[in-house]
């Protein structure tokens, strides 16, 4: 489930306010290029030609292309929380249908998810980070400190989002609702 609050970066600051200015300026031009991509998710020289560099020069800002990737979800997450009350179900059923139509970065989404799975990969953190700001939400739209619960949620919105990929007229969002409405029944 992609879903959090703002969520700090796993890179250093830069030093240089012209450096933090580029850097800002690739990740809301990566940003633009995987929300309009289709499922495979842009070229790294797409991103690069946007801001007017080569991949060379987009990856000096960042220690590799993974920490890119990482970043792009950092940055998507904040933006998320820019744009959605997350606090709120309502903006937590907006975000996730704004998800629907972003497969790109869907994909980076669950490419860094999986590879997260290594400690030594810099996506773990992020994961980790990313799976408590979603348990907290969780715990407000399920009205339950349930693990159990929380668990079972976050797998089922990974897999809607991995079959979304896989077919486009997966509905996400109306299947994580019945499933929702499903266990407040019965809680």
């Amino acid at each position: 489930m992609s879903m959090l609050r703002a969520v700090p970066t796993t890179d250093p600051p830069r030093r240089y306010p012209k450096g933090a200015a580029r850097r800002a300026e690739i990740l809301a031009a990566a940003l633009d290029a995987y929300a309009a991509s289709d499922r495979q998710g842009p070229r790294l020289r797409d991103i690069a030609a946007a801001v007017g560099l080569t991949e060379a020069g987009v990856l000096h800002y960042f220690d590799s292309k993974d920490h890119l990737f990482v970043a792009i979800l950092e940055a998507r997450d904040r933006s998320a929380a820019e744009r959605h009350d997350l606090n709120s179900e309502d903006g937590i059923w907006d975000y996730l249908e704004e998800t629907m139509r972003t497969p790109g970065l869907t994909k980076l989404f669950l490419d860094m998810s999986a590879a997260a799975s290594d400690p030594a990969h810099p996506a773990h953190a992020f994961m980790e980070r990313h799976d408590l700001a979603v348990r907290r939400l969780l715990r407000g739209a399920l009205g339950t400190e349930d693990p159990w619960a929380e668990r079972i949620v976050i797998a089922l919105a990974e897999g809607l989002q991995a079959r979304l990929l896989r077919d486009p007229s997966t509905d996400l969002v109306g299947d994580l609702r019945r499933f929702v409405a499903e266990f407040r029944r019965t809680v």
